[in-house]
């Protein structure tokens, strides 16, 4: 199946982003909808009440001012002046008996009943506020229960909510109408950047299917589409110059083990060739026994590489347990010192009196100090000379294997790490080119780290940094 092939609209990442945000941003419409309707209703509640209030505050202050009679023909000529069925005024007495009241036929809608119910609950002093909704009448009724003149009377008047209403009414077309527009808008502005940010997810699956086919050197070219998709493109770059560089390290192993096993395998079969035309026992013996030290070589070179190769892969874990570096660096000196002493060269150990303690693989690290010396020794000339030192360094352990032998050039430093990769100077001297790669791919794996300086002539420094133990 193609990698290209193309999905359906209704199955893209970037219709479903955009429907995601086109329902979150309904659902956060209808939220802002339902608290700004509900406290906008509530604040022209307040507003209807506070006017009731007033009104209601108004007749009280006349009572004890002017009396009954002057009341009810202030409450008459405000009947009038609102006009019909603008405001409903009702007194009644403690009993439920009615003083003075509005037009009861111009008030069908009302339920006097209710209205009588709710006069009763005012005769104990409290101020009562209800709603009537009429079913002859598309609009409420707000209604105010007061006693006035000490408890004598009881005061109910009612406004209708008709201006109310038709206000919340526009404002719920105002506000639909423009959640439409706002939700036309945030829909092509979403989908819009669901595609720009898509954009880079598409250059990676391009991307991927190119080196798919063979196109190894091609590479992820960075936008704009956001911090995330940045990251991505980058990280897959890296991935991808990661994986370039092991092919092309897996292409100079092999043409290394053409080279470099070619040459053990001629000599034993030039050596098998050569013993089957002798005819003493001894002749024999010698070359069977040169047979096996070829072998021998052609075995550990192989162990190596696959040993480095695991651990370069995480493939090959090893056991981990505190270990005293200077221990373990005196002991190799001790080993390599008449070593050096039969080639003529002083070899010396400086380290600190106390124990520097790191967190590592007992047999991978004497291995790395080993090559390290046996390196040493080996380009060093007589009369040489060549040092181990131990040091702390912040947090990390240092080992420094200087010598004052021939040196490493320049361009050579850059790939003397590499497998099978021998300096010209070395070819004569017994190796086969992965010492080097061994204690770099060792150290890599203790969380270390391996730099070398060098000068042709003047000797060779290599410096080991691998992590010390943190003490909790």
């Amino acid at each position: 199946m193609s990698l290209k092939k193309k999905n359906s609209f209704l199955g893209t990442f970037a219709f479903r982003l955009t429907l995601w945000y086109a329902i979150l941003f309904i659902l956060s419409l209808i939220i802002i909808f339902l608290i700004s309707f509900k406290v906008l209703t509530l604040d022209l509640i307040h507003v209807v009440d506070r006017e009731l209030l007033t009104a209601t505050n108004k007749i009280s202050q006349e009572f004890q001012s002017q009396g009954l009679e002057q009341v009810k023909v202030d409450i008459r000529e405000g009947i009038e002046e609102e006009g019909t069925n603008r405001v409903f005024y009702r007194m009644l007495t403690p009993q439920l008996n009615v003083v003075v009241t509005s037009d009861p036929l111009k008030w069908p809608c009302l339920n006097f009943p209710i209205l009588s119910q709710w006069a009763s609950m005012a005769a104990d002093g409290r101020t009562n506020y209800h709603t009537l909704s009429p079913q002859d009448r598309p609009y409420k009724i707000r209604i105010l229960s007061q006693s006035v003149d000490d408890g004598k009377y009881i005061v109910q008047i009612g406004k209708p909510m008709k201006d109310e209403e038709e206000l919340t009414k526009v404002y719920s077309k105002v506000f639909l109408g423009s959640v439409l527009i706002l939700l036309c808008c945030g829909i092509i502005l979403s989908w819009i950047e669901a595609q720009k940010a898509m954009k880079g997810v598409e250059r990676i699956t391009s991307t991927a299917w190119d080196i798919g086919q063979g196109d190894i050197k091609r590479r992820v070219e960075l936008g704009h589409e956001g911090q995330e998709i940045e990251d991505l493109a980058g990280t897959f770059n890296h991935m991808l110059d990661r994986i370039e560089h092991l092919m092309m390290g897996l292409k100079d192993v092999t043409n290394n083990i053409a080279h470099d096993l070619r040459t053990p395998l001629t000599r034993i079969r030039g050596l098998a060739e050569s013993t089957l035309g002798k005819k003493d026992v001894d002749g024999y013996q010698e070359s069977i026994g040169t047979i096996v030290e070829e072998c021998d070589r052609l075995n550990q070179m192989i162990n190596t590489m696959l040993e480095i190769a695991e651990t370069d892969a995480g493939l090959r874990k090893s056991d981990q347990a505190e270990l005293d570096i200077v221990a373990l660096a005196r002991q190799g000196v001790e080993i390599f010192l008449p070593v050096a002493q039969d080639k003529g060269i002083s070899l010396e150990f400086k380290g600190p009196s106390h124990p520097v303690i790191v967190l590592a693989n007992a047999s991978r690290l004497q291995r790395v100090i080993s090559n390290l010396l046996d390196n040493a020794v080996k380009f060093t000339d007589t009369k040489g000379s060549i040092s181990l030192e131990i040091k702390e360094e912040k947090a990390e352990a240092v080992i420094c294997v200087k010598d004052t032998g021939i040196g490493i050039a320049l361009q050579d430093q850059m790939r003397i790490f590499e497998k099978f990769y021998r300096v010209e100077s070395s070819r004569s001297t017994p190796g086969h080119g992965l010492g080097l790669s061994f204690v770099k791919s060792m150290v890599s794996s203790m969380g270390g780290s391996i730099t070398v300086d060098s000068s042709l002539l003047k000797g060779t420094a290599f410096t080991v940094k691998i992590p010390l133990k943190q003490v909790l």
